[in-house]
């Protein structure tokens, strides 16, 4: 039997035949019509036809070089011109539209770069190793962030717990002879910490180290952004679980206020796509680890190599500082069973009720940040209360202090007035009963001094009259020689005379105690006491001290007080008469 042509042929050589058999025939065609046109050009109309044209495309070509000429001499041209270049430009324009360049190539150019879930028929051309980094400090105060602009805050970086946790995971790689070369991190700062652990472990230099700004960002979960972590995520997990599908364009989670998207699996698995193709395209050969900040990222794209369900992606969910090598189709397959298990029936129980509380209140606060400022704010509220109770128990103290102090001063100033007061009234006392004495003092004195005074005169009339009579006397018993003899001279009355001069200092005596007794002794006591000093010493006349003169005053109690004596002393009335 005759063989055909073509039967030791493969599809790509037949391919390459057709392409080459439409090219000719473009050329014959093209060849055919630039002969037509040399047949006809004598015609008028043709002619102008064709200068024409060629003048449009001489126009062209000058406004794209930039000089712009308008001239008539365009319609003299010759036509072999423009045929030629007609013929030219139309046959690699059709040549590249239809060979798309490669009309002398010996076979196609392979195509890479895009990558096709599942990838059971397709073999990727790095080997990958997911990894979930450490436990953030966000994470470790049960706090679930997924708002990606503040993924990059300190206060969801590595904590000590994480640190621990990647250690591990690199020691782990290291038993089993991994020798990453390139290492992709999400631009969180939980990743960030995780990476550059990773690069020090395996002594990885800073330029195989590589960020990945959005495509390995988390899935965000919108108004429950910054809720409870634990039981947030339960209910995260039964949403999708129920509602997801096998594609992920079920299970939303609500709006947010503050600039958190609102995303479902899909919207995540958009981001993984492209983060796969473009590895595959930078890279080749190269084993990399994928480092994610939460644990739904490498379990979504473990479920997309693998072709699960991606309602099923939390059974492959990712522990914090948990590494998976050599992901493939085959090895996500050998980790997924038919059934969930019975901790996880457990978690999507749990996660139905946790998910029915939160739609059925809406509005109740469960961002731990707000809650947390509340209760700060609460705290600090509480706490200022307490300070302005304080202070003002602490003002009322000092002002009950100060009103005691006031108080104190006040009564001790009472009790110094009254002190005072008393004192007066003892001075008042004291200066009637001196006065009193005073007076009592002056009516006796007065009364010595003028009883002392008559005495004198009394005496001094009583020595007068002796003498008297005793020169009388004297005169008689003169003898005739005129002498005198003590026959004859009388006895004078010295009994009288000692009489008078113990009278006279008795009283003296007497006035003396008086005063000294009377103390305190005034000016016109002391004044008083020398005078009646002075008269019973020097025994002065009644001329020489003028009673009345010193004593003005006393002048009338002075005269009551001589009619008291004479009344009183009978002795001094009975001398005076």
């Amino acid at each position: 039997s005759p063989v055909p042509m073509f039967s030791n042929m493969n599809s790509r050589s037949l391919i390459q035949a057709s392409r080459a058999s439409i090219i000719c025939s473009i050329i014959l065609i093209s060849l055919v019509n630039s002969s037509r046109c040399l047949l006809i050009h004598r015609k008028p109309y043709v002619h102008r036809r064709q200068t024409a044209f060629s003048h449009i495309l001489r126009r062209h070509a000058s406004e794209s070089d930039g000089t712009h000429e308008d001239n008539n001499e365009g319609l003299s041209e010759p036509l072999e011109d423009s045929r030629r270049s007609f013929v030219k430009n139309g046959f690699i324009t059709l040549t590249t539209a239809f060979t798309g360049g490669s009309l002398f190539c010996g076979s196609e150019a392979g195509a890479r770069g895009l990558v096709r879930f599942p990838c059971k028929d397709q073999t990727l051309l790095n080997t990958y190793h997911f990894m979930r980094a450490g436990s953030s400090l966000l994470e470790v105060e049960d706090v679930w962030s997924t708002n990606p602009l503040f993924l990059t805050n300190r206060e969801a970086a590595l904590s000590e717990k994480g640190e621990d946790e990647v250690r591990r995971a690199c020691n782990l790689l290291k038993n089993m002879g991994v020798t990453p070369t390139i290492v992709r991190y999400s631009l969180a700062a939980s990743s960030i910490d995780t990476a550059n652990i990773v690069g020090e472990e395996f002594n990885i230099g800073r330029d195989r180290l590589v960020p990945e700004f959005n495509y390995m960002d988390p899935r965000a979960i919108g108004g429950w952004d910054f809720s409870p972590k634990n039981a947030t995520e339960e209910a995260v997990w039964a949403m999708d679980f129920d509602e997801a599908g096998p594609s992920g364009r079920g299970g939303r989670p609500p709006p947010n206020e503050d600039g958190t998207p609102s995303e479902t699996l899909a919207d995540q698995v958009v981001r993984l796509t492209n983060l796969m193709s473009v590895l595959e395209t930078l890279y080749s050969g190269d084993e990399i680890i994928l480092v994610f900040p939460d644990g739904t990222g490498p379990a979504l794209l473990s479920c997309l190599i693998g072709g699960i369900p991606l309602y099923r992606v939390h059974e492959l969910n990712f522990q914090s500082g948990e590494i998976r090598q050599n992901v493939d189709y085959n090895s996500v397959n050998a980790i997924a069973t038919d059934l969930p298990s019975p901790y996880y029936s457990e978690i999507l129980q749990r996660g139905r009720q946790e998910l029915m509380q939160l739609r059925e209140n809406p509005d109740e606060e469960r961002n731990v940040k707000d809650l947390k400022f509340e209760e700060e704010r609460a705290v600090a509220e509480a706490q200022r209360k307490e300070r302005q109770e304080l202070e003002e128990r602490e003002a009322r103290q000092n002002e009950f202090e100060r009103r005691q102090k006031l108080e104190e001063e006040r009564r001790i100033k009472e009790e110094q007035r009254k002190e005072r007061q008393i004192q007066a009234q003892e001075r008042e006392i004291e200066r009637k009963r001196m006065r009193e004495n005073e007076d009592n003092s002056t009516s006796d004195i007065s009364g010595g001094a003028v009883g002392g005074g008559i005495l004198l005169l009394a005496v001094s009339s009583v020595l007068a009259n002796s003498k008297q009579s005793a020169m009388i006397d004297t005169d008689d018993n003169r003898d005739e020689n005129g002498t005198l003899s003590n026959a004859t001279i009388p006895e004078t009355n010295s009994a009288d005379i000692d009489e008078v001069e113990v009278s006279l200092s008795d009283v003296a005596k007497a006035d003396t105690d008086s005063v000294e007794l009377d103390q305190p002794i005034t000016m016109e006591q002391n004044e008083t006491a020398k005078v009646f000093e002075l008269a019973s010493a020097t025994n002065i006349d009644d001329e020489q001290i003028n009673l009345e003169d010193s004593y003005d005053d006393w002048g009338d109690a002075w005269l009551g007080t001589i009619n008291e004596i004479m009344n009183d002393d009978p002795d001094i009335s009975s001398k005076l008469e």
